[in-house]
């Protein structure tokens, strides 16, 4: 288990070296110190940019993982089950209102996503104790998904000035991102990703009945609020700095879970790294494939993500 936590973590040393140096290229300057400008580049474009797909990706592949047990369903998704769509609506109304994508309120940007994902979950929640089927979540979920949707096509339709920014934004991406979004996404990301190692053991939990819960001394009750405070915290602030991105919190796990084994103890580290690693890869290859066009990074992802939805409603 060790060995592989450390091959994960060389292959994302390696992107990270690829993310930073690839297609560097220093623009037309009167300085004669062309190292300068590189370096400015790299550190004030390249690095900030790196390290938010990789906490991005991170928080999508810890939050798929924690869904997937907290629902006992393997097709537990943040983008699947509308919990993205819910933290998108909250921060798309602070965009709307604020009339910017880029003038992010440190407080009310993340607090509004927060909000939104937070609603979302216990909607889900409850429909889920209602109906009692792990399969039946996943059709409620895309309909809910398709309703927000809807809901945030209405907003852009009524407020059409700002449409353009927000649309760009909605796509996902870290086109233009700087230290400031670092800042904003870490700040409120650090105590998510704390409390998900610290909590690696519990979600093997989450598993059992609560029958079996109860006989171990513990309440399933008790954990579920925490739990959704816990994924708001992940998801949330990813969404309202990089837009939609969808299905890392599916590939990872899955990838992570057919590699080693279904326990938390390595779920949780390993699905964070591999969500770094592919939400990284794919902002590689958005950056690359029409070079020097990009394209959003939520585009690539999806076009990973549907095929491999598809292969496993199919399995399952």
């Amino acid at each position: 288990m060790k060995s592989k936590l450390v091959a994960l973590l060389i292959v994302l040393l390696l992107l990270i070296l690829l993310s930073i140096y690839i297609k560097l290229e220093v623009p037309f300057s009167k300085s004669n110190d062309l190292e300068d400008v590189r370096g400015k580049i790299i550190w004030n474009i390249r690095v900030p940019r790196t390290l938010l797909a990789i906490i991005v990706g991170g928080n999508l592949g810890l939050a798929g993982a924690i869904l997937q047990s907290f629902f006992h369903n393997p097709l537990a998704e943040p983008h699947v089950i509308g919990l993205s769509s819910g933290a998108l609506l909250g921060a798309t109304l602070y965009f709307i209102f604020s009339g910017s994508t880029w003038d992010i309120d440190p407080f009310l940007t993340p607090w509004l996503a927060i909000a939104g994902a937070f609603v979302v979950l216990l909607i889900l929640l409850l429909l889920n104790r209602k109906f009692q089927s792990s399969y039946t979540l996943i059709l409620l979920g895309v309909s809910l998904n398709s309703l927000l949707s809807s809901i945030i096509a209405l907003i852009l339709f009524l407020k059409q000035k700002t449409f353009q920014g927000v649309y760009s934004w909605l796509l996902g991406g870290f086109n233009g991102k700087t230290w400031e979004h670092f800042y904003l996404l870490i700040s409120y990301s650090i105590i998510g990703i704390i409390w998900a190692f610290m909590w690696r053991r519990k979600f093997n939990l989450f598993f059992l009945s609560e029958e079996e819960i109860y006989s171990l001394g513990m309440s399933l009750k008790k954990y579920q609020p925490l739990t959704i405070i816990l994924l708001s915290l992940l998801i949330a602030p990813s969404v309202a700095v990089s837009g939609s991105i969808g299905f890392v919190g599916l590939i990872a796990p899955h990838l992570m879970r057919t590699w080693e084994t279904s326990d938390y103890r390595w779920m949780i580290p390993s699905s964070y790294l591999a969500g770094a690693s592919l939400l990284l890869a794919s902002d590689i290859l958005a950056r690359s494939v029409f070079y020097p066009t990009e394209i959003p990074v939520g585009v690539i992802t999806s076009f990973l993500g549907v095929p491999f939805f598809v292969y496993l409603l199919i399995k399952k």
